[in-house]
């Protein structure tokens, strides 16, 4: 390897960021998408089920992503029964007064998954991207 000049300098410490910021970028999209896909796996195995046959909640959630890299934004919602979801995630007053019991289980996807994601994402950033 040739010797560093000070011309050449900035340019190689261009270049550092630059393929630090591929890499970081990278490994973080990749950590939100297999964060994204355990909390929907969680949400379909904890969601309520119908005693009889027919479409249960658990198969009408799906996962969506929008745009690319750093501006990358994944929606778990819903399909067909999304004016129900928060009836049951948080319980309701029924018309004839009635308490209908909250049935978490969107929640506590959330809090089982993102921590781990965050702390893993403060690792990719201190480590660069590994």
């Amino acid at each position: 390897m040739e010797p560093m000049t000070p011309e050449k300098l900035p340019v190689e410490i261009e270049r550092a960021v630059r393929d630090y910021t591929k890499d970081v970028e990278l490994a973080i999209v990749q950590r939100l998408d297999k964060t994204a896909d355990q909390i929907l796996d969680y949400i379909k195995s904890n969601a309520p089920k119908r005693s009889h046959s027919g479409e249960h909640l658990a198969d009408a959630f799906i996962k969506e992503s929008y745009g690319e890299g750093v501006n990358q934004t994944i929606v778990i919602y819903s399909k067909t029964k999304g004016s129900i979801v928060h009836l049951i995630e948080l319980g309701f007053r029924h018309r004839n007064g009635k308490m209908v019991a909250a049935r978490p289980f969107m929640r506590p996807a959330y809090d089982e998954f993102t921590p781990k994601m965050l702390e893993d994402i403060q690792k990719i950033i201190e480590r660069g991207g590994e």
